[in-house]
């Protein structure tokens, strides 16, 4: 794995994110903070200790041949429901050096396991990733 754990502070949050696998499903409902940690995840991966996240979303052309390119990287994908095709998913299932976040509901196609699904959790200004139950 490339992180086990990503932590950081964006004033008045702080953020504990702790992953269990090579794939990490970030479910929930709308309006639950997803995209706003994205938007944080594109300052952080700027700083040395995360320079290895990278970031697709619906503003990346051609995911695919971007993510081809991807090797020992953190790879994120805001709105993955409708970005990621079956390509991707194939991509995403064997590219094994790679470690994925997918804010993404529908798992069908990759390879998960019941450690995979985590929902994002706000607890005092704190933000975690916990299992989704």
């Amino acid at each position: 794995m490339i992180y086990k754990n990503i932590a950081f502070s964006a004033a008045p949050f702080s953020y504990d994110l702790t992953f269990d696998d090579r794939i990490t499903l970030v479910g929930g409902d709308s309006a639950t903070g997803k995209t706003f940690l994205y938007e944080m995840l594109e300052d952080l991966r700027l700083t040395e200790e995360y320079n290895a996240i990278k970031l697709f979303n619906y503003k990346t052309d051609h995911i695919l041949d971007s993510m081809k390119q991807c090797k020992n990287k953190f790879i994120v994908i805001d709105n993955a429901d409708i970005l990621i095709n079956d390509a991707i998913r194939k991509f995403i299932n064997f590219e094994f050096s790679n470690q994925y976040m997918l804010f993404l509901r529908n798992c069908d196609g990759l390879n998960v396991s019941d450690k995979s699904f985590k929902v994002l959790k706000l607890d005092q200004n704190k933000i975690t990733l916990e299992e989704e139950r």
